[in-house]
């Protein structure tokens, strides 16, 4: 549906914040929620990145590996990363973040690998209606989604400024389009994740809910952690 990577803009947005960022070839970066590599293939590929991936699924990480040979990969959490403080110039996080139980031990733990003076590039679902999306029956970045100015003030508070927060919602609605044209609803596609009653349940929900997709780049202060 979106070259690969199933949310909201592909790996196309992938492209366009490195774009904007322009990191310098060999820099290190850390794809967190790495999936498949669709993402580490264009950090390295097109970008000349010094890569790693983490993801909770080995078998996630097994294609990856063989996607993206060079990419130093590991198995871990956004909530519990396996590395050393200050470790990446880079840290790209896309509709990850909501998939978490705790965001802020999650932008803790991003914090703490990034080394001052280091770019944190995010990319996740937002509620508009100010508070926490429905529950849903299966897990997903829609199941909690924040207001996206808890997601800034935590960044600002903790010493980042944010050169670029973009409202991507555009991108959610082709994401909805593009299911629906292949799967024929939206309902039908949730059908491939959970039994019918269920599905129709979430079509529902979601239906009802005011949901948002942001794009940002946060840089560390150099002075910070």
């Amino acid at each position: 549906l979106t070259g690969g990577a199933l949310r909201p803009g592909g790996v196309t947005l992938t492209r366009e914040l490195l774009t904007c960022c322009r990191p310098a070839p060999g820099a290190r970066v850390l794809d967190v929620g790495c999936g498949s590599g669709h993402s580490l293939a264009v950090l390295a590929d097109e970008f000349g990145l010094e890569v790693s991936g983490v993801d909770p699924s080995a078998a996630m990480l097994a294609r990856a590996a063989r996607r993206v040979p060079q990419a130093t990969l590991a198995r871990g959490r956004v909530e519990g990363l396996p590395y050393a403080d200050g470790s990446f110039d880079i840290l790209l996080c896309e509709c990850v973040l909501s998939l978490g139980e705790d965001e802020q031990r999650s932008l803790a733990e991003m914090d703490r690998v990034l080394r001052p003076g280091g770019l944190l590039l995010l990319t996740d679902i937002y509620s508009r209606d100010g508070g926490r999306a429905p529950q849903l029956a299966v897990t997903t970045c829609l199941s909690r989604a924040l207001p996206l100015a808890a997601i800034t003030d935590t960044l600002t508070r903790t010493g980042y400024s944010l050169p670029l927060v973009r409202d991507r919602s555009d991108l959610l609605k082709q994401l909805a389009g593009q299911i629906i044209f292949s799967c024929g609803s939206l309902e039908q596609f949730w059908a491939l994740f959970m039994d019918p009653d269920n599905a129709r349940r979430t079509a529902c929900t979601l239906a009802g809910a005011r949901l948002g997709y942001y794009a940002l780049v946060a840089v560390k202060g150099e002075h910070h952690g």
